[in-house]
């Protein structure tokens, strides 16, 4: 193997542990991980050491006085200093200086805007999310995996293969279901984090739409829904429960679509046996 061959493998190998592929990218590089026992060992120290990170390395808010340095960076200045300071003869501006000013005043907006929304963003992580607001949670969830085009931490149509990865992973051990006869097949796998506990999503295609399921607990309150399928934040979600688990499931499909989808999920539970959630 070139020195070429090494650095690609080694690119692609680091591009789906960040689950950087694409779907067709991720089902080629399954089929490598199958028959490359070398390649497979190497994916699994990386994703091992990704998830040893995600779950040991501190994670703290930004604190208020840098966004509070960056936006006295924008503010104009007080009228009292330029009063002060302003010449008394008229002064041709530089203008290759009021263009950098310019430059550099938006560049300063733009890292307060950053700033406040990493402070926003690292503080949520550190927020238990109440039980009612867990449906609002996990459509927060699927936007934010879908704006960032990587809807699974696991890419895999195997369900033998998602469901020992996520239960390594989270507290619930679930179920997964063959749908693909039914025009829904499985993509993948991530792992939710809901009021602090991990739990497992798992992500099905139908046509260029996905849904992501997420498991609970059966006792989780505020998951238990009427059937009917409900919109927030334009997206849609069904919620049912079972003895053994709750479902929550988000999709950009329209209703219909979805409840055909949740209609052959349940049919493809009541031949399939859940085991307990881990202690």
């Amino acid at each position: 193997m070139t020195d070429r061959d090494v650095n690609e493998r080694l690119l692609r190998v680091n591009a789906a542990v960040d689950g950087e592929l694409d779907a067709m990218g991720a089902l080629e590089f399954e089929r490598k991980l199958r028959d490359d026992p070398s390649l497979a060992a190497e994916y699994r120290r990386l994703a091992e050491l990704r998830d040893a990170v995600r779950r040991h390395a501190p994670r703290e808010a930004a604190p208020r006085a840098l966004a509070s340095r960056i936006a006295a960076l924008t503010a104009p200045p007080a009228p009292a200093l330029q009063a002060a300071t302003a010449p008394t003869a008229t002064v041709v501006p530089f203008r290759p200086r009021a263009w950098l000013d310019s430059r550099a005043m938006a560049m300063a907006a733009s890292f307060a805007v950053l700033g406040l929304a990493v402070g926003a963003g690292l503080t949520s992580l550190r927020t238990p999310v109440g039980s009612n607001d867990v449906a609002q949670h996990l459509v927060s969830d699927f936007a934010r995996a879908e704006i960032a085009g990587q809807p699974f931490d696991v890419a895999s149509s195997d369900r033998h293969t998602v469901k020992p990865w996520l239960a390594n992973r989270t507290t619930v051990s679930g179920i997964i279901v063959d749908l693909a006869p039914e025009g829904f097949p499985l993509v993948g796998g991530r792992v939710t984090i809901v009021d602090r506990v991990p739990t497992p999503t798992l992500v099905y295609r139908h046509n260029e739409h996905v849904v992501a399921v997420t498991e609970l607990p059966a006792d989780t309150r505020g998951v238990g829904g009427t059937g009917k399928i409900e919109t927030i934040d334009g997206y849609h979600v069904a919620r049912w429960s079972d003895a053994n688990l709750a479902h929550v499931a988000v999709s950009d499909m329209d209703e219909k679509a979805l409840g055909e989808f949740v209609e052959a999920f349940r049919r493809g539970e009541d031949g399939a046996t859940t085991e307990p959630s881990k202690p």
